[in-house]
């Protein structure tokens, strides 16, 4: 009968109970393959990523490197030279982390377990994502202190500034 199976009742009655199907969905090969795709290439976007982020920041630092140098920067007060290198600072730390990506390290791997695998893929991929989040980080941070040193070259943004800030903190 297929998918029935007769069942006998406590008082001897037979009876026939369906059993319910277990329906196999088959994957959808389109999301089969980008899911395949994107797992393969997650950790080469990401130092694809850092290469942009080492690209950005080198000629971020170049430039406004040879801005600051010609510049009378330093003939202003010593605070105000701490205001014009932070944007240097922070693009360094963004352009450490991001090399950081980009270091192979060697890794003891079983060819023949592919738990071993799996877990040493997620062990790189989520290293080297916490390290380029870092240096995104940073170089947002980059910004911020760029702007900040803009305005005060400016004239917009004073040491008064910076002291009534600090006292509200």
């Amino acid at each position: 009968m297929g998918s029935e199976d007769m069942i006998e009742k406590e008082n001897g009655i037979k009876t026939y109970e369906k059993e319910t199907p277990v329906v196999l969905t088959e994957p959808n090969p389109f999301w089969k393959q980008n899911a395949e795709k994107l797992v393969g290439e997650s950790i080469s976007s990401m130092e694809d990523s850092a290469k942009q982020f080492i690209a950005i920041t080198g000629l971020l630092q170049g430039i406004y490197f040879h801005a600051i140098t010609f510049s009378d920067v330093r003939e202003g007060p010593a605070y105000s030279v701490l205001i014009y290198v932070a944007p240097l600072l922070l693009w360094l730390l963004s352009l450490i982390f991001a090399m950081l990506v980009l270091f192979r390290k060697k890794y003891g791997i079983n060819i023949n377990s592919s738990r071993d695998s799996k877990e040493n893929f997620e062990k790189i991929a989520a290293g080297k994502y916490r390290l380029i989040r870092i240096s995104g980080v940073f170089l947002i941070l980059s910004f911020v202190a760029l702007i900040i040193a803009v305005l005060y070259y400016l004239g917009v943004v004073t040491y008064q500034t910076f002291e009534a800030l600090w006292a509200i903190f």
